[in-house]
This record gives C-alpha cells, structure tokens and sequence, in this order.
C-alpha cells in the first residue's frame, strides 16, 4: 500500500473518532498521551543502546519497542533486554 494511502487513512480515521466522541478535545488528548509515551519509550532506548555499546548490546527503536518502553517504562525495558538476551540470541 503507497504512503499516501495509510496517511489518508489515518486521517480519516482520527476524523471518524472524533465525530464518534462528539468533541474533539478528549481524542485529540489520548493521541497526544500516545505519542508523548512513543518519545519517551524512544528516549529509553537511546540511553540504553549507549550504555549498551559498552558490551557491544543494541535494541533496535521502531514503534513497536518504543511503545512498550514508553508505556511499560523500566518493566518494559528490562522485557526488551531479556527478549534480546535469551529469545533472539
């Protein structure tokens, strides 16, 4: 599917749920609590893969690892290392 298509879809989307919610404040709330969790998860895995170039340890950051740090913050990040340690070795 082309790029553009999955933006014009997620628009649409984000569209839809705040017709849905009858304001649009309180959606608009959760994509922004979304994608603040996104960054931090981010800014988690920076840390770790810097400290991690010590032992020659990389967790790669893409959406789905940093949304599990930023939500799970510490948990989830000691769940990434522990799946790269013992699963994917």
């Amino acid at each position: 599917m082309a790029t553009g298509w999955i933006i014009a879809l997620f628009i649409v989307g984000i569209l839809l749920m705040i017709a849905a919610s009858k304001s649009g404040t309180n959606p608009i709330r959760w994509i922004g609590f979304g994608v603040m969790q996104v960054v931090i998860g981010a800014i988690l895995l920076f840390f770790t893969n810097l400290v991690g170039e010590l032992a020659s340890f990389h967790i790669p950051i893409n959406p789905v690892t940093a949304l599990v740090a930023g939500f799970l913050r510490l948990p989830g990040l000691a769940a990434l290392i522990a799946i790269k340690l013992w699963i994917m070795s």
